[in-house]
Order: structure tokens, then C-alpha cells, then sequence
């Protein structure tokens, strides 16, 4: 029996905004009902910084410029028999909001303080944490 696994790939916005960093309530797969970090998967031979810019912008409406690699992690803890390369970029994100109500149900921005509050998926609250206190 193989204990090979495959690697996937996934990038997350840390959009902040007076302190407050926006969070999406998933509408579908693992995580759903909860809140997490904007992003997704890319698509073909796309860059983490090009899949960045267009989850952002087709999960929000934002346009997303400027994505700086902040934190880099593997992760085989949050979704159980998967195994996960993420990208968490920050940048600036304009525009007007316009939900994809199919992958967002609603978003909200939060504080290091309402972390303990909110249901939040996978290992983001343990991520945020680590992005406020290098605030």
C-alpha cells in the first residue's frame, strides 16, 4: 500500500481593512457554512499570484493589486487525507463588493479580538492570529 500522497495547491487574501481583515462565509465544500480567507485553487499553469488576483475578484467583486507573499505553509491537519501547499498573499483590494453568492455567503471583517467568536474554517483563526501579531 502507497503512502504517496498528492500535493494540492491553494491561495488565501489577507485583505485588511482599519485593522480588520475580511473573511467569506464558504456557500460550498469543505468549510461550508463557515468563514475563511478569500481564495481558492489554480487553474491550469496559473501562478499563485495570478489565482490570487482572479479568486479575489470572482469570489468579492474587489479587484486585488500589489499580492505580496506573507506566509507559506503545507497542511495535511485541516482537511483530513489532504495534503496542502497555501499561499496567503497580502495586498490592496478596491472596488465595490459584489458577492458570488454560489462560493460567498457573506462577509464579514474581523479583529484579532473577535477571533474567539467567530466560526472560522480550517486553520485560519490560527493564521490570523499569527498575521495580528505581526501588526
Amino acid at each position: 500500500m502507497s503512502t504517496e500522497h498528492v500535493e494540492k495547491i491553494a491561495t488565501r487574501a489577507v485583505i485588511v481593512i482599519d485593522n480588520k481583515v475580511l473573511l467569506g462565509k464558504r456557500g460550498r465544500g469543505s468549510g461550508e457554512n463557515k468563514y475563511a480567507l478569500i481564495g481558492g485553487k489554480p487553474e491550469g499553469s496559473e501562478t499563485p499570484e495570478n489565482t490570487i488576483v482572479r479568486e479575489v475578484e470572482e469570489e468579492t467583486g474587489l479587484t486585488f493589486t500589489n499580492p505580496v507573499l506573507w506566509k507559506e505553509i503545507f497542511d495535511s491537519q485541516s482537511v483530513p487525507g489532504e495534503h496542502w501547499h497555501i499561499y496567503f498573499f497580502t495586498g490592496v483590494a478596491t472596488g465595490e463588493l459584489k458577492l458570488n453568492k454560489d462560493e460567498i455567503l457573506d462577509i464579514i471583517y474581523v479583529s484579532k479580538e473577535d477571533l474567539s467568536t467567530v466560526d472560522i474554517a480550517f486553520n485560519h483563526k490560527e493564521i490570523l492570529t499569527a498575521f495580528f501579531n505581526e501588526l
